[in-house]
């Protein structure tokens, strides 16, 4: 009896082993939990002129030559490219050119006017270095649809693209992703263009106005005390004046939480011109006061090498802030 049972359940065994070995397992591929795989698309970027440019708010306008190019057999139906937008900034305009098909290879051309912005670097204002960037994306189609790629050899600048009052020190073109909040990630392209102001001709307007008052208030260590008026005048003047071209220089920039490169330099200036002022002071008090002999000629000698040297120290010590 208990044979013939072990035999049974033996056969029951055999049949449950056998029925499992023979039902298909279903396995969904990847492509098709996530759709279709990401039509590749290459873009094509020739910047022909710009304009508008407000360095002070990072706003400008860029015209230029785009173009798409992408293998059209096997996209869906519904696949368009023409659905892009720029994510810092809006086109002013868009004009489709041409659209042709090559062996199933479609390329669309567009001329495009964009008013874009950037947000300014000014920390070493006014010698600052500042980027120029376009970035597009795709308004529909993440990147599990859509991925751009640059077209780095046929892209460029024109030969005639120029920027008053700045230099083009080079450009990049590359495609990064963009991940949302809303859980979805999109394909990035980035153009960006490097420029800095022209370093002649704002040396000259930066660092000479400086340079005069201090020339200028340094002098008065020359004057004998019988012209204490005239040497504080002097400074005094040259101090409002070097006030008042600071403000010139920083009033049309927005509201900046540390110090930037020109107000480490005037505070240098301010350095230089209250040394002296106040040498000039102490040289009066003595003259009307204390009344001790020599000690105005060694204020002036000191206070001469004081003033010339402060700048030099407070500048030191303010690149490190």
């Amino acid at each position: 009896m208990f044979k013939q049972r072990l035999m049974a359940f033996g056969v029951l065994g055999c049949l449950i082993l056998s029925t499992i070995a023979i039902i298909p397992v279903s396995e969904t591929p990847v492509a098709a939990q996530g759709g279709s795989s990401a039509t590749t698309v290459d873009v094509g970027i020739y910047l022909i002129s710009f304009g508008n440019y407000d360095a002070n708010k990072g706003t400008y306008t860029l015209d230029f030559y785009m173009w798409f190019r992408y293998n059209a057999n096997g996209t869906a139906k519904d696949f368009t490219i023409e659905k892009f937008e720029f994510m810092n900034g809006r086109a002013g305009s868009k004009d489709k050119i041409s659209s042709t098909s090559t062996s199933g290879v479609k390329e669309i051309w567009y001329r495009v006017q964009a008013n874009l912005y950037t947000s300014p670097d000014f920390k070493m204002y006014p010698f600052d270095k500042q980027k120029i960037r376009l970035e597009l994306e795709d308004a529909n189609m993440s990147s599990s649809k859509l991925v751009y790629r640059p077209l780095q050899d046929e892209s460029g600048l024109d030969d005639g693209l120029k920027i008053a009052g700045w230099n083009i020190d080079g450009w990049s073109y590359e495609t990064t992703e963009k991940e949302y909040g809303f859980g979805e990630t999109y394909s990035r392209l980035v153009f960006e263009i490097d420029i800095s102001r022209a370093p002649t001709s704002t040396t000259i307007k930066t660092l000479l106005p400086p340079i005069i008052f201090c020339i200028v208030s340094c002098l008065s260590f020359f004057f004998p005390s019988s012209k204490m008026a005239q040497k504080i005048g002097l400074g005094t003047s040259m101090l409002i004046s070097a006030v008042m071209f600071h403000i010139s220089q920083t009033s049309s920039l927005p509201p900046l939480g540390s110090l930037i490169m020109i107000d480490k330099i005037m505070l240098s200036t301010y350095g230089c011109l209250c040394a002296s002022l106040i040498c000039t002071a102490i040289v009066s008090v003595n003259d009307d006061f204390w009344k001790k002999e020599g000690l105005s000629k060694k204020i002036n000698m000191y206070g001469g090498l004081m003033s010339v040297m402060l700048p030099f120290i407070l500048f030191g010590g303010l690149w490190f802030v």
